[in-house]
């Protein structure tokens, strides 16, 4: 079957990697179709419309210079992405962002997203109706990541339904892998922990790193053994608590939102 990527579009600066990102996916996928979309909120004309489709015409919202600049730097990758056998399609969205990302997204196979930067409400809005609101896997890209990920994946292990469903998602390129880390948080007095039987029922062989768990924050020790084992995707589970929870008091997600420097592979 044909995987569906959804990538997400914003701000013109981030659209070539998210770009890049959802061709590494289809390469790794052996095949794919892709949906790019730039969504773009309403202009205040004190009547409340309901979201416009914009097809494949490439019509964008009436004087949006930045829906534009995307749909110029769809079209460039388009000229390599078509070449490559990867068949896409452009469509703008005008309405609530939130509402736009949750309904397309939930169709979709996985979401192609950009890091959200801090101060930026609308990148923060898409990016947590990708992973909110769905129930898909999100892979998140930070600026200036390597477009060749799948080489050497880092999974973030916890015997939990998110970690699961998001290495569920995971398997169809990890197999691809020259090398696959399993990253295991532990507190003191735990047992050791083992390889995940979820890889080994796949088939898989991954080499397992014990990290202890303490004061500081878990992502900050989380982030740097990912690069200690020259990991180029790290896929984890989404918020273990509420999200309002992770933002006050901290947490692994919130924690890879803001300081994740490798695509990050996410599933809530």
């Amino acid at each position: 079957m044909t995987e569906a990527i959804l990538v997400v579009l914003w701000r013109p600066e981030t659209a070539a990697a998210l770009l890049a990102a959802a061709t590494r996916l289809a390469t790794l996928s052996g095949g794919a179709r892709v949906s790019v979309i730039a969504a773009a909120e309403p202009a205040a004309t004190g009547v409340s419309a309901g979201p416009a489709f914009f097809g494949d015409t490439g019509a964008a919202p009436a004087g949006t210079d930045r829906v534009a600049a995307l749909r110029e730097a769809f079209d460039r990758w388009r000229e390599t992405a078509g070449t490559a056998g990867v068949p896409a399609r452009w469509i703008a969205e005008e309405g609530n962002i939130s509402a736009i990302v949750a309904e397309r997204g939930a169709r979709a196979d996985i979401i192609v997203t950009a890091q959200p930067a801090d101060g930026e409400r609308e990148p923060r809005a898409l990016f947590r109706a990708a992973l909110l609101g769905t129930d898909r896997p999100v892979l998140m890209v930070p600026p200036g990541a390597t477009a060749t990920f799948g080489r050497r994946v880092a999974i973030a292990w916890r015997d939990d339904k998110r970690v699961a469903a998001a290495v569920l998602a995971a398997l169809r390129w990890v197999p691809h892998a020259e090398k696959v880390e399993v990253l295991i948080g532990v507190r003191p007095g735990s047992p050791p922990p083992a390889v995940p039987r979820i890889l080994v029922e796949h088939g898989l062989v991954a080499a397992l790193h014990v990290l202890p768990i303490g004061a500081a924050p878990f992502g900050r020790a989380l982030l740097a053994t990912a690069h200690e084992t020259g990991a180029d995707l790290l896929v984890m589970g989404a918020y273990a608590h509420s999200p309002l929870r992770e933002l006050i008091l901290g947490g692994v997600t919130h924690y890879m939102a803001a300081h994740a420097d490798l695509p990050v592979l996410m599933r809530h």
